[in-house]
């Protein structure tokens, strides 16, 4: 049985030699050697890929761990370790290091330092409108009084996990996989978008706005720099700082 050089699908041909299974895996193998660019339908089945492997993820560990805690803290440490293994094969060893090394230049913290401005006086404030004017029911209060319920070694694992673990989750996710994938296919700015629109999409409806304009922002950085690592440190600045707000004020 021979499989399509494009798209890995059997042929089924009486032809010798054929190597593609169709004339549309023959010009979109040539699109993609002569630009270097992917064809969307393979950028979008990575993406769904590896949605899929992380559902089935969460599947396993709800069967073994019953705590909503431990559940949270043990599915984002072996998500994390899934994507970071995923990213690897994906990449050469070059590309690979680059993306998850700090840039050694004193632009980056000022980049940083713009996002968290941004984030703290304009994403958030608009986030406060977007969630009021397009889910008046949604009740954050709720989600502040659930947490606040929790014993006190609860909430310190959950603080931590949701300042810390889960950043370096959605960065490796997000900005190294997703926003990886897209910019294989389109340009800078489109990339960004439908990376921020999907990083809200898997959100909380309450979070929606503040997820979108963040997902923006840290894309932005991680293509400004060509690193997740600048945009892993603002996002667990931000989620510390949420954090410290809820359990403290």
């Amino acid at each position: 049985m021979e499989y399509c050089k494009n798209c890995l699908t059997p042929i089924i041909s009486d032809v010798e030699d054929q190597i593609y299974c169709s004339n549309q895996c023959w010009i979109s193998s040539r699109q993609t050697k002569s630009d270097g660019r992917w064809p969307a339908w393979r950028v979008w089945g990575y993406i769904v890929g590896i949605f899929a492997l992380l559902f089935v993820l969460l599947i396993v560990v709800t069967s073994f761990v019953e705590e909503l805690v431990y559940f949270v803290v043990i599915s984002t440490i072996l998500s994390g370790i899934l994507v970071f293994l995923i990213l690897k094969n994906t990449h050469t060893s070059e590309s690979f290091k680059e993306l998850l090394t700090f840039p050694r230049n004193g632009e980056v913290w000022r980049l940083i330092g713009i996002v968290i401005l941004i984030d703290v006086f304009l994403v958030k404030p608009l986030h406060v409108v977007f969630t009021t004017y397009f889910f008046p029911e949604a009740n954050e209060q709720a989600i502040i009084t659930a947490i606040e319920e929790l014993s006190y070694k609860s909430s310190i694992l959950m603080a931590l996990s949701v300042s810390i673990l889960t950043p370096i989750l959605e960065e490796l996710l997000f900005r190294g996989f997703i926003l990886g994938v897209l910019l294989k296919c389109y340009d800078d700015r489109t990339s960004i978008v439908i990376s921020a629109l999907i990083f809200a999409i898997v959100h909380e409806p309450i979070a929606y706005g503040m997820a979108f304009g963040g997902g923006l922002l840290y894309g932005w950085l991680r293509v400004k720099t060509g690193s997740i690592i600048p945009s892993m440190i603002t996002h667990i600045i931000w989620n510390s700082f949420v954090s410290i707000i809820v359990l403290f004020y």
